[in-house]
């Protein structure tokens, strides 16, 4: 049986990593790797038992657990593709724009700052 590693590198691209955000990345991948390795375990840890029952269960377990290793692939490859159509978007946006994201930019910058200054 082999283990899909999942990290922030594989999914972020190296230009939007932020260390915040590839910090929580790798903390959600780290747990669902330990989630996966558990199952796994326990799998494993139970294939000593006899019984028709013990047996009918492993083999449900293991399908299901292979189920959603699958799901969890497919939707990392699909968030993928959207981060990446959104960032291209957005990083043509901007090229084509400059003065709008500026001008944008600038009024949030504004308005928080009347916000804030009111506290």
């Amino acid at each position: 049986m082999q283990t899909n590693t999942y990290s922030a590198e594989k999914v972020l691209p190296a230009k939007a990593r932020s260390d915040k955000l590839l910090n929580a990345k790798n903390q959600l991948a780290s747990d669902f790797n330990a989630l996966i390795s558990d199952a796994e375990a326990l799998l494993k840890s139970t294939a000593s038992y006899s019984g028709e029952t013990v047996n009918d269960a492993r083999v449900k377990f293991q399908d299901t657990l292979t189920h959603f290793k699958s799901r969890a692939a497919d939707a990392q490859t699909a968030a993928l593709a959207k981060f990446d159509r959104a960032a291209t978007a957005t990083d043509t946006y901007v090229h084509d724009n400059p003065w709008k994201v500026v001008g944008v930019a600038a009024a949030v910058g504004l308005v928080l700052g009347v916000l804030l200054h009111k506290k």
